[in-house]
């Protein structure tokens, strides 16, 4: 995976979870040479090696670059701060992205070092809520292609497409002599067909700014080497009419295939990739609603894959409501009575993280975990006479007519219909959770009903972009006079308590969770990813609330310790992957049982890979 033992280990043992404190620091390490041929411009055309004025005396001589390269040296701290500087005088977050996708392309340890030391600040411009825009305008901003672009029209030579990308990625190992990069050298394929981008929908070959987008954030986030990272587009054509009516746009302009035509296409890629990358864990991203939950459902108990939209913000959510049990003295996750607004793909994957939860931790069956739920959507509750218009995933979480049929309702001109003040006021929740982005949903009637029957309320609005957000924390805890448990999907500053102190709120990232559990499924090569592993990395990720030592703090970590939180996560993954002996590499298995030299964490650490300038040498 993730770097090869080209790094010394590290020996020293850190103290993870310690009260929430976890530490990583990658000048632990001592980098090791990469020996290549490359010589002169050649040099500096490789993004992977070029280091642009960071090149040593010594290395410019050797590689025949003195004349190529102005004359001082500059380390790469000095290089980082001019490329912040730069980036701070583009106008707009749109061309801020532009700029560093345009550094990626020519000097990727700049790129990943600028990024990780601002990473809070640069989420938004490399991913959402800027990725989005970058994606709608991908034909517009078109300079160079990166990734994997797979048309139907071209799908009889899918393999040789991919074997061409196999080839590409083995020559860049060659000429550099990584030592890391082998035949079965891709450790995690990120793949979209473009149909459900970010929220704004069907974006077609657009979609690989996605895939590019969240590799990196894996890279930053957990360390897996960007150059064992594959981003995939799908492109099966649009529905999109702004894409069909501009003559600049790149994908095939047809509408999008359906039915069988689709699944064989699918399958295929699925069958390729397992076949040219057997060990690739396959990252699932901005599908749509039609395609997203049957894909998973139908390939997740067959190899190690999993879905972010879902699953990622199904664990991330699930891990904020650990912790907040937690703060609320222990309470069991089975006793909670969980209303979600917002049924959609989101909405339900929240639903069956939690419902997932019960069962890993209380043992009980899926079908008495789904009683503890409420789904409202814009048509109300979900009930089972809703049953031939609901989808798959929904329809667990119906519940019968006869129970609203008891309940005294807001609008009794609309006796079979439940809105979400109905369903508050009638099931008293504990948990409260929007994926609707329907701003203001919670209002203030709803919080402080809700407020009336529950001592510390969980409430979740966790639609983006923030001006989507179900309620703004503030009214939240001002509305449950300071007794609300907050966590929302967009970041928020401190709000104030009824004492004048400040509470903390939680923004629910997945990347605190996915990065993490893909490299526990790479570092342990596990059969699949299952919901044992999955429970195991929220729980990981709930040990390191700093709620947990003042519960006016936010009940997830912050995204400026994410490498940290990925080792505890990461470890956690492993963990429960070797005891349900999914796991399959030997090394991993014996050090995660206490049977190796070092421990899981200082395993973990020593195969991430970092964005450190690392000596060359020549080589014939």
């Amino acid at each position: 995976m993730l770097s090869r033992p080209v790094l010394r280990a590290v020996q020293q043992r850190t103290p993870l979870a310690r009260r929430g404190i976890v530490t990583y620091d990658f000048k632990e390490k001592t980098p090791m040479p990469i020996r290549t041929n490359l010589y002169g411009s050649a040099l500096l055309n490789t993004p992977s090696l070029n280091k642009g004025a960071g090149f040593s005396r010594e290395e410019r001589s050797i590689f025949g670059l003195e004349s190529f390269l102005p004359y001082d040296v500059h380390p790469l701290e000095k290089q980082v701060e001019r490329a912040y500087n730069q980036l701070k005088r583009q106008p707009t977050p749109l061309l801020q992205h532009v700029f560093l996708a345009s550094m990626r392309d020519q000097n990727q340890i700049l790129f990943y070092r600028l990024l990780q030391d601002y990473l809070k600040e640069l989420l938004g411009i490399i991913y959402t809520p800027v990725a989005g825009e970058a994606v709608s305008q991908y034909s517009n901003l078109f300079r160079r292609p990166i990734g994997c672009y797979l048309s139907f029209p071209n799908r009889d030579g899918m393999r040789a497409q991919l074997e061409a990308h196999l080839k590409s990625i083995n020559i860049v190992a060659d000429v550099a002599r990584h030592h890391e990069t082998t035949a079965e050298s891709i450790d995690l394929v990120v793949v979209t067909d473009g149909e459900g981008v970010l929220g704004i929908g069907d974006q077609g070959v657009g979609g690989i700014t996605i895939s590019t987008s969240k590799a990196a954030l894996y890279t930053i986030g957990a360390g897996i080497n960007p150059n064992r990272i594959l981003p995939v587009v799908l492109d099966v054509g649009t529905n999109n009419p702004i894409l069909f009516s501009s003559d600049l746009y790149m994908g095939w302009k047809r509408t999008r295939i359906r039915g069988k035509n689709y699944d064989d296409f699918v399958d295929s890629f699925i069958k390729n990739v397992r076949d040219l990358f057997p060990n690739a864990v396959i990252h699932f991203e901005d599908f749509g609603l039609t395609n997203a939950y049957r894909l998973m459902e139908k390939y997740r108990s067959k190899f190690a894959m999993f879905n972010d939209d879902i699953q990622g913000t199904g664990a991330v959510t699930l891990a904020a409501i650990m912790a907040a049990l937690k703060v609320n003295n222990g309470g069991s996750l089975k006793d909670q009575r969980v209303v979600i607004y917002g049924a959609g793909s989101a909405g339900m994957g929240v639903a069956d993280a939690i419902r997932e939860g019960m069962e890993v931790d209380n043992g009980i069956s899926q079908e008495e975990a789904s009683k503890r739920f409420w789904a409202v959507d814009r048509d109300g509750l979900l009930i089972e006479s809703m049953r031939p218009k609901l989808r798959p995933n929904q329809t667990p979480y119906a519940r019968p007519d006869r129970e609203i049929k008891e309940w005294v309702l807001e609008n009794p001109e609309l006796p079979d219909t439940a809105q979400l003040l109905d369903v508050v006021r009638n099931v008293k929740p504990t948990i409260l959770i929007g994926t609707s982005t329907a701003t203001g949903a919670f209002n203030e009637d709803i919080i402080r009903e809700m407020a009336k029957h529950v001592e510390r309320p969980i409430i979740m609005p966790l639609s983006n972009p923030t001006a989507l957000c179900e309620v703004d924390p503030q009214d939240a805890i001002t509305w449950t006079d300071g007794r609300a448990l907050v966590a929302t999907g967009s970041p928020f500053s401190p709000v104030k308590l009824p004492n004048g102190h400040e509470y903390h709120v939680a923004q629910t990232n997945n990347a605190l969770v996915y990065p993490a559990l893909a490299a526990g499924a790479i570092l342990s090569r596990s059969k699949t990813i299952s919901p044992l592993m999955l429970k195991a990395g929220v729980d990981g990720l709930s040990e390191l609330s700093p709620a947990l030592r003042d519960s006016t703090h936010a009940l997830l970590p912050s995204l400026d310790n994410l490498r940290a939180v990925s080792v505890h996560v990461t470890a956690s993954v492993i963990r429960a992957a070797v005891r349900e002996e999914n796991a399959t590499n030997e090394t991993v298995i014996k050090i995660a049982r206490g049977e190796g030299e070092m421990s899981l964490q200082d395993y973990i650490k020593a195969r991430m890979w970092d964005p450190v300038y690392r000596p060359l040498e020549l080589v014939d």
